[in-house]
């Protein structure tokens, strides 16, 4: 999604309803902007993850900035209301050579970490290189291998923004954290091991054929 507008219910993969499960928990993952702030909202049980919801929140770029940033907030706050995340998750604050760039990413963290503080959603915050080892197995991996372990984990394959992908890594992140599910690339949750399992394991043909771009490390 890439307008002001919320889906109307919760929609996977396949387009239909996806609810938790018994003992469900549902997290979000949030990859803030003024211009594109990215969601995902995974449901995450025992041994498995699916997709609740996700897309990117885009208000129109000619707005002001206060504007643009009040409906990045309305929207975080309807998504918190609707689904009652019992986590929200981002990625940490990370230094940036323009200030400008800076502020206003600071700036958007704030109104979507409010959404989740006014419903009393605890917030957490991952190093960016924790949630690509946790994803892909690696903490050098690129947005494309990011996106392409992410479809795979949760058999997530309609096309998606960055933003998106990027929300749903972070939700993924979390959830192997408190839960040490097991399957991840990069599971260094509660069991204290990481899985072999990763991008690394899927030939340059394959990710070629796939549309995604191999970064040699």
């Amino acid at each position: 999604m890439t307008t002001d507008d919320l889906p109307s219910s919760p929609a996977g993969p396949d387009g239909g309803p996806v609810v938790p499960g018994p003992g469900g928990t549902v997290v979000m993952g949030v990859d803030p902007g003024s211009l594109h702030a990215g969601y995902g909202l995974i449901a995450v049980g025992r041994e498995s993850m699916r997709v609740v919801a996700c897309g990117t929140v885009s208000p129109r770029a000619t707005l002001p900035l206060a504007e643009r940033l009040a409906v990045v907030h309305r929207a975080m706050l309807e998504l918190v209301e609707r689904h009652r995340p019992a986590a929200m998750a981002l990625e940490d604050v990370f230094t940036h050579k323009n200030h400008r760039a800076a502020l206003h990413l600071a700036q958007a963290r704030a109104a979507s970490i409010l959404a989740g503080a006014l419903r009393d959603v605890p917030v957490f915050e991952y190093a960016p290189s924790l949630v690509k080892i946790v994803v892909t197995g690696s903490g050098r991996a690129d947005k494309t291998q990011v996106a392409y372990m992410v479809s795979k984990i949760l058999g997530f394959s309609d096309p998606a923004r960055s933003d998106t992908t990027d929300a749903l890594a972070v939700a993924v992140c979390h959830a192997g954290q408190i839960g040490g599910l097991p399957g991840l690339p990069g599971d260094i949750g509660l069991t204290g091991r990481r899985r072999a399992s990763s991008w690394r394991n899927v030939s340059p043909e394959g990710l070629e054929k796939l549309g995604h771009k191999l970064e040699r490390n």
